[in-house]
C-alpha cells in the first residue's frame, strides 16, 4: 500500500504543474522582504537555511518569495497558521501543505524539490547525515531553496530570533499587538558575518517591517520563539 503523504504530495504537484512559472530558474535568487534584507539580502537558490523553529520567522521567509510569485510548500507542520502566513505576505493560493508526513518525510521533501521555489519543512528529529547530503544535493541541483527548522548540517545560513518584545500589555491588561524581534543571521548565505535587526514580526497590523527601540508604554519583554 502506498503512503498517504506521498500521494498526498503527489496529487498536490499534479494540480499545479501545469501553473508554475517556467522562468523560475532565469535568476540566480528569490527576494527577501525589505524588512529581512539588512540580515538576509535573499534566498538564493540551491542553498539550505535552517531557522530556529516553525513561527514567524519562518513565514516572513517564505512571504518574499510568495509575493514575486513562487509556489512554497510546507512539510511537517500541522498546525500552521494560514492567516498568519497571509498577513505577512504569503499566498495562500501559491502554498502546499502536507501536514503529516510522517516517516516518509523525506521522499515528500525530494517530490517538492525542484517542483517549487521554497520547501519549508520540520523534520520529526534531527537529519542524519546521509539524508542531510541527499536532500542539500537535491536543492543545489533543482534551484529550489530548502528552509528547515531546526540543525542542519552545512546550511549557508542560520536565522534566529534572539529576544523579542511584545507590544500593548499593560499594567496586567490589554492585548497584544505586535512584537518587536531581534533577528540574527550568520553563515555564508549572510554574507559570512553575524548580522542582526530589529523587526516588527509581527506588527500590529501582521505584516513583517523594520523596528526601533523607543519604549512605548505597555510594552514587556517575552523570550519568544521564531
Amino acid at each position: 500500500m502506498r503512503d498517504p503523504s506521498l500521494e498526498q504530495a503527489e496529487a498536490a504537484l499534479a494540480d499545479v504543474s501545469d501553473r508554475l512559472d517556467v522562468r523560475r530558474f532565469e535568476e540566480s535568487s528569490l527576494p527577501a522582504l525589505p524588512a529581512l534584507r539588512p540580515v538576509l539580502p535573499g534566498l538564493r537558490r540551491g542553498q539550505v537555511v535552517t531557522v530556529d523553529g516553525v513561527g514567524a520567522l519562518a513565514l516572513a521567509l517564505m512571504a518574499g518569495p510568495s509575493q514575486a510569485g513562487s509556489w512554497c510548500a510546507v512539510v511537517g507542520v500541522p498546525d500552521l497558521g494560514v492567516p498568519a502566513a497571509s498577513g505577512m505576505g504569503c499566498d495562500p493560493e501559491r502554498m502546499l501543505l502536507i501536514d503529516e508526513p510522517g516517516e516518509r518525510w523525506v521522499d515528500v521533501v525530494a517530490a517538492l524539490l525542484g517542483a517549487v521555489d521554497v520547501v519549508l519543512v520540520c523534520p520529526p528529529a534531527r537529519a542524519p547525515s546521509p539524508v542531510v547530503r541527499r536532500l542539500s544535493a537535491l536543492a543545489r541541483t533543482s534551484g529550489s531553496c530548502l528552509v528547515v527548522a531546526g540543525a542542519w548540517e552545512g546550511a549557508m545560513a542560520r536565522l534566529r530570533v534572539e529576544s523579542s518584545l511584545w507590544t500593548g500589555v499593560g499594567q496586567g491588561h490589554g492585548h497584544l499587538r505586535g512584537r518587536r524581534v531581534r533577528v540574527v543571521a550568520e553563515g555564508r548565505g549572510a554574507g559570512g558575518r553575524s548580522r542582526s535587526a530589529w523587526l516588527w514580526l509581527p506588527g500590529p497590523d501582521g505584516s513583517v517591517r523594520p523596528a526601533d527601540l523607543v519604549a512605548v508604554d505597555g510594552e514587556r519583554t517575552a523570550a519568544g520563539a521564531a
